[in-house]
């Protein structure tokens, strides 16, 4: 897979939750961030949470179609905004495109610059906080994903990033290479 090793360093970035004044609920990487008042109230999340979605917005589980020589694609949602993103294993972090997180309406926020390393080399992108990722039925987040554009010779389909790990354990992956589907079930 294109991006197969992605890896963000630091891998295991913290992420904070706090609620200002005006009773707006945010979500960040860097407690530096935190406007000093609000500091000692943050709560720091040690892992994206997973909830299931409203009810009658999704089924339990989502089973996706593909072509056995092309990697596995699943569309998901960002703030309302339906993307693509290829199913990997092997990263341990969601990466989404800038013009996706712009898509999103998250294109103003605040991001960390981190160093990532793949199966294409090593380079800069940012972190950035999004509150929830739909996907499969449930509701992840809040999640810190890494914003860096793919690279995109050889593809048919256009994609918007890469479902990592981060995400994906939450889930039952199932793959049925001579069907030609996967499925994803929320785990319990």
């Amino acid at each position: 897979m294109l991006a197969g090793c992605l890896a963000a360093a630091p891998a295991a970035a913290q992420l904070y939750q706090w609620t200002d004044a005006e009773g707006t609920v945010h979500y960040t990487a860097d407690l530096n961030s935190i406007p000093p008042a609000h500091r000692d109230a943050a709560r720091r999340l040690t892992h994206p949470q997973a909830r299931s979605a409203p009810a009658g917005s999704a089924p339990e589980a989502a089973t996706i179609a593909f072509n056995p020589r092309a990697p596995i694609t699943v569309g998901v949602r960002l703030n309302g905004v339906p993307l693509t993103l290829i199913v990997d294993t092997g990263a341990e972090r969601t990466v989404i495109s800038p013009a996706a997180i712009e898509r999103a309406g998250f294109g103003g926020q605040d991001g960390r610059p981190i160093r990532i390393v793949g199966a294409t080399g090593t380079t800069t992108a940012t972190l950035v906080t999004v509150p929830l990722l739909d996907v499969a039925g449930a509701r992840i987040g809040p999640l810190a994903v890494i914003v860096h554009t793919l690279p995109v010779e050889g593809r048919a389909e256009p994609v918007d990033g890469l479902l990592g790990r981060d995400v994906l354990e939450a889930f039952t992956l199932t793959v049925d290479t001579a069907s030609g589907r996967a499925t994803l079930t929320l785990r319990e």
